[in-house]
């Protein structure tokens, strides 16, 4: 009997044992999990319910032009927070009433926020709302307010649509990027977008610790612990010179102006018009402002360098010109009789010169613009041919320049045409329509300026780009973002020569020569693009100096008109102004030629009236010396 109770008391004590060893070992393994495995998920949690995190904005980067001229940078502004924590019902609705916003949004912005997080609710606020806040503040438990930067542009809308705009982050960009928090500013157009993460800096994190009230007692050192880093200084490559003239020439018209610097691709000018104020999005928009943008037809929230898309009209006649030359399809000597139509099948399709041109080969049908000649020369060429060097061209996809939203154009194909009208069921006359750049090719003008770019190196581009140098201002280091040469294959050099002395004679005399500058040889091609909205487009892309090239220009102008009547004057003037800064152009000397060249013609005219009336001899003559 004993033997049995000690055996019975041994069990019991080993089973005792053994439960205190298992208890002892999973409480020693959940503090383990706890303090060691789980430290950061419960120090968050802990900072999260006894810290408050005071984020501070770093500075954002400032943006200079090409010469280092200050074009956009920072002032303060007052933006207010509220502590979700502390803040109750009536000191939301209070706050909500004197900032005339929304309690709905301010709740809405909590969600993303921790206990005593401070968050910011409304940012640009005035003198008044400040002191209104001010004296009830003890009626506004969590409110503070802060120094927080806001943009000031130092230039006018001609930087409109390369700048862009500023905007609160949206929800969605939230739930993308941990970094963010509800009423950060990002860039929501323009290269204060494409250029967002370089510009924006790193934030700062201060942490105070709290008591049960929420009211700050002391700031704690952590790993987390951060002061702000300012964003990096942006050079573009615009000159805002250059980018303000362009802006001036273009005026009321609907349209755009593209300069690229032939030897790297850097953008020396991007004007569109219609644009807008800058400084309307330097604070919270207004909203009759808004609608009145967004609602205005004439679309000035639209990028057209780079969101439009044309029918490039006759600048795209040396696409075909090329791909016939390339092809041996035809030599620069093929010529053909233009009598200012040309019949294919049952439809007579005319040229823009209702005479004609007479017989014409390559380079006289590009200076005079023929349209009999590349319609005869489509028809050769084949669509196969003509798709395979557009795309050679890079038509028909983005250029990447560092702007937002930017679109690809049409090139046709085969396989486009036969799935819109059927198989085989599309006609010749499509090929002749879109060899002088009209039916279905759609092109971009900054797409156009880079074919100027290319066409001015003979194959040899660069990327056009925006993006000079960044700055870190800290440290004074430099970035210069590389764009190496690309060269156009398979095309051979005399392909290249032919078309570039055609492009020559266009401003030499022919339908481009308001594009000439005094004293400087160029080149160049007009187009009157007709489209279903109205008159025809005016086009104008060009090159100078003919021989080394320093800028290539791309000009549209929306119903503008005739290409050589109106876009060629304006990008001479352009030019013009471009080869003053730079030292090789001077004004006086070419008013000094015109006027020698005015009075010549004068009297010729007399001399032709007197002839005529039988006053003097035919032989009778008058000479006036010009000076080149």
């Amino acid at each position: 009997m004993k033997l049995y109770r000690y055996t019975l008391n041994s069990s019991r004590r080993v089973v005792f044992y053994v439960v205190i060893g298992l208890t002892t070992l999973f409480l020693v393994a959940g503090f383990y999990n706890v303090q060691v495995l789980q430290e950061n998920v419960y120090r968050q949690k802990s900072l999260q319910n006894s810290v408050k995190v005071i984020t501070q904005t770093p500075l954002r980067g400032l943006i200079f032009d090409r010469e280092g001229e200050l074009i956009v940078d920072n002032r303060p502004s007052f933006s207010v927070y509220l502590v979700p924590a502390q803040s109750t019902d009536s000191s939301i609705a209070r706050v909500a009433r004197i900032l005339n916003i929304s309690e709905k949004e301010i709740r809405k912005k909590f969600r993303r926020s921790r206990r005593f997080q401070p968050v910011k609710i409304a940012r640009y606020v005035d003198q008044k709302d400040l002191v209104a806040l001010q004296e009830n503040k003890l009626l506004l438990p969590g409110v503070e307010w802060r120094v927080d930067p806001k943009r000031n542009y130092n230039v006018d809308e001609a930087f409109a649509h390369v700048l862009g705009t500023l905007g609160e982050i949206g929800e969605n960009e939230l739930n993308k990027d941990s970094r963010f928090e509800p009423g950060d500013m990002v860039g929501k157009k323009g290269v204060e977008k494409t250029m967002d993460e370089a510009l924006r800096g790193s934030k700062g994190y201060k942490y105070m610790k709290v008591n049960a009230l929420g009211q700050s007692v002391e700031e704690i050192e952590n790993d987390q612990t951060a002061d702000p880093y300012p964003g990096k200084d942006l050079y573009l490559t615009i000159d805002r010179r250059l980018q303000q003239y362009a802006d001036s020439l273009i005026g009321d018209h609907r349209g755009t102006l593209v300069a690229i610097d032939t030897r790297n691709g850097e953008v020396l000018a991007l004007a569109t018009r219609p644009n807008y104020q800058l400084s309307w999005f330097a604070e919270a928009v207004d909203p009759e402002i808004w609608h009145n943008l967004t609602t205005d037809p004439e679309k000035p929230l639209f990028n057209r360098s780079i969101q439009a898309t044309y029918p490039p009209g006759s600048t795209y006649k040396m696409v075909a010109a090329i791909a016939a030359l390339n092809e041996g399809i035809v030599s620069p000597y093929w010529s053909v009789f233009c009598p200012g139509y040309y019949r294919i099948g049952r439809r007579i399709i005319r040229c823009w010169k209702g005479g004609g041109h007479g017989e014409v080969n390559l380079t006289s049908a590009i200076r005079g613009s023929c349209n009999v000649y590349f319609y005869q020369l489509g028809t050769r060429i084949g669509i196969e041919n003509w798709n395979k060097y557009s795309l050679l061209f890079r038509f028909g996809e983005p250029t990447h320049i560092e702007l937002d939203s930017e679109k690809g154009g049409l090139v046709p194909s085969k396989a486009y045409y036969d799935r819109v009208y059927g198989k085989d069921r599309w006609t010749a006359g499509m090929l002749a329509n879109i060899a002088i750049g009209q039916g279905e090719l759609l092109v971009t003008p900054v797409q156009m300026a880079q074919f100027a770019m290319m066409l001015a190196n003979a194959g040899r581009y660069y990327q056009p780009h925006l993006t000079l140098q960044l700055v870190d201002r800290i440290t004074g280091k430099t970035e210069k973002p590389t764009f190496p040469a690309e060269n156009i294959p398979v095309i051979r050099p005399e392909v290249f020569s032919a078309i570039r002395e055609g492009m020559r004679q266009v401003v030499a005399g022919g339908t481009g020569w308001r594009a000439g500058v005094y004293g400087l040889t160029g080149g160049g091609k007009t187009g009157t693009a007709q489209n279903s909205h109205g008159n025809s487009h005016a086009w104008y892309i060009g090159f100078a100096p003919f021989e080394e090239p320093e800028i290539a220009v791309a000009l549209v102008l929306e119903n503008g008109g005739s290409g050589g009547g109106i876009a060629a004057p304006l990008v001479g003037q352009f030019l013009r102004r471009y080869f003053y800064f730079q030292g090789k152009f001077d004004y006086a000397a070419e008013r000094v030629y015109l006027q020698k060249l005015w009075k010549q013609k004068r009297e010729e005219a007399r001399m032709d009236s007197l002839r005529a009336a039988g006053v003097v001899s035919p032989e009778d003559s008058t000479v006036i010396e010009l000076e080149n």
